[in-house]
C-alpha cells in the first residue's frame, strides 16, 4: 500500500532471501498486488525500483557541505573517489569542519555513510535478478534495456561483462556486448548497431552454441573482463535427437533417492510441492513461469510432509501451458507440449536443474514404468 520505494525494496529483499518459502511467497503477492495497482507486470515493477542512488548517468554524486562542494565517482568496478570542486582528490569524504553549514554538511556526510552498504545492497540484488532473467530468457526492448543498464551507473558494470542478445520470437538473431565507449561489437569484433525496437535479453550457451561461446570467453579474457556471473560456462543441454515428439520427460526415472533431499534441492531452486492429501502426501514437484506461459511437473512415487526422509523414486516428467484448470502441478493432457515445442533455453535450464536435484541417487529403479 505504501508508495515509497523503499517498502517495495524490503519486499523485493525479502522474496529473495527470506529463509522460509511462506515469507518469500508472501513477499512476491505483495509485489505482485503493487504492480497490478499501479498497471505494471511484477518485473517492471522490480525494474522500476532498481536505484541510482543520486548518482548521474555518469557515476558522479555532489555532495554539498554549504561553503565547498566534495564531488564523488563511480567507476565501471563501482569502486568510490573523491574530489574538491577544483579537482584535487582526497582520500575519502572529510567529516564536516568548522567552516561548513552545520544543517548541510551533517546531512550530507550522514547520507555518505550508508553509501557503500547500499551500492553492495543493490548490487547483489540485482545480481540475482539478472540471474532470473537469465535462466527464464527475460527480454527488454531496446529503449527500456538502455535506460535501465546503460544510464544507471550502478548497472553498467553488469551490461559491460555480459554477452547479450536481440531476440525475436523468442529466437536469438545477434548476440553483442556493450563496451565503455557506448559502442557494440560482435564476436568476430564488427561494430554493430542495436536496432530501434529490438527485444534485448542476455545470450545463453545453448542458443550461442559451443564454437561461439569460446570465442566470446577469448572476447572477454582479452579485454580482462570479469563477468557479473558464469553465464558462458553455464552446462547446456540441447534437445537430444529423435525425442523432439515425446511428451514425457524420462531422462531422470527411475532413480532412487532420499525424500528430503530432493525436496530441499528443488524447493530451494524455486519448485513447488503439489497439492497434499488428508494425509499430507504428495506425489510431484512442479515449477511454473508466468510471463513465459509454461510449467513443468516432476512426478514421484510420493511422499509425505510429515517426514520426508523417506526414500523415493522419481518417475517422469512434463511440460505444460500454464492456465486451465487443472490444479497445480496437475495440467490436462491437451496442455502437455511435446519437447520439440519448447524454446531451447527452457529446456536447458530444467535440465540443468534437474540435473542438480536428484544427487546423490542412491539406485535406480529399472521398472519404474510398471509402478
Amino acid at each position: 500500500l505504501s508508495r515509497d520505494t523503499a517498502a517495495l525494496e524490503a519486499l523485493d529483499e525479502l522474496s529473495l532471501k527470506a529463509e522460509f518459502p511462506q515469507i518469500r511467497n508472501g513477499a512476491v503477492a505483495a509485489l505482485q498486488s503493487a504492480a497490478d495497482e499501479r498497471g505494471l507486470s511484477l518485473e517492471e515493477l522490480l525494474d522500476e525500483l532498481v536505484p541510482a542512488l543520486g548518482f548521474s548517468a555518469q557515476g558522479v554524486r555532489v555532495f554539498d557541505y554549504g561553503r565547498r562542494r566534495l564531488i564523488v565517482r563511480l567507476d565501471a568496478a563501482l569502486e568510490l573517489s573523491f574530489e574538491t570542486e577544483a579537482g584535487k582528490t582526497v582520500k575519502n569524504l572529510p567529516s564536516p569542519g568548522k567552516t561548513d553549514d552545520p544543517e548541510k554538511a551533517a546531512a550530507s556526510y550522514e547520507a555518505y555513510k550508508g553509501l557503500k552498504k547500499k551500492i553492495r545492497a543493490v548490487v547483489a540484488r540485482q545480481r540475482s535478478r539478472l540471474r532470473a532473467a537469465f535462466a527464464s530468457g527475460r527480454c527488454w526492448n531496446a529503449e527500456t534495456w538502455q535506460r535501465l543498464f546503460v544510464h544507471n551507473p550502478l548497472m553498467r558494470p553488469f551490461v559491460l561483462s555480459l554477452i547479450w542478445g536481440t531476440y525475436e520470437d523468442g529466437r536469438l538473431v545477434t548476440a553483442f556486448r556493450y563496451m565503455e565507449d557506448g559502442s557494440f561489437t560482435t564476436v568476430e569484433e564488427e561494430e554493430y548497431t542495436l536496432p530501434e525496437g529490438a527485444r534485448v535479453g542476455l545470450a545463453h550457451p545453448v542458443e550461442l552454441g559451443e564454437e561461439a561461446c569460446a570465442a566470446w570467453k577469448r572476447q572477454l579474457a582479452d579485454y580482462e573482463i570479469i563477468p557479473a556471473f558464469p553465464q558462458l560456462s553455464r552446462h547446456a543441454y540441447p534437445l537430444p535427437e529423435g525425442i523432439g515428439a515425446c511428451r514425457r520427460l524420462e531422462t531422470f526415472g527411475g532413480k532412487i533417492l532420499n525424500g528430503r533431499s530432493l525436496s530441499n534441492r528443488l524447493r530451494g531452486m524455486g519448485w513447488s510441492r503439489g497439492e497434499t492429501d488428508e494425509d499430507g502426501e504428495y506425489n510431484c514437484f512442479y515449477r511454473e513461469e508466468p510471463a513465459q506461459g509454461l510449467g513443468i511437473v516432476l512426478r514421484i512415487s510420493g511422499n509425505s510432509i510429515w517426514d520426508e526422509d523417506e526414500t523415493v523414486t522419481v518417475y517422469d516428467g512434463a511440460f505444460y501451458r500454464t492456465g486451465g484448470a487443472g490444479k497445480p502441478g496437475e495440467p490436462e493432457e491437451d496442455r502437455i507440449l511435446a519437447l520439440g515445442q519448447l524454446p531451447a533455453r527452457y529446456y536447458s535450464e530444467a535440465i540443468y536443474q534437474l540435473t542438480r536435484a536428484p544427487a546423490p541417487s542412491i539406485e535406480t529403479d529399472p521398472d519404474w514404468k510398471d509402478r
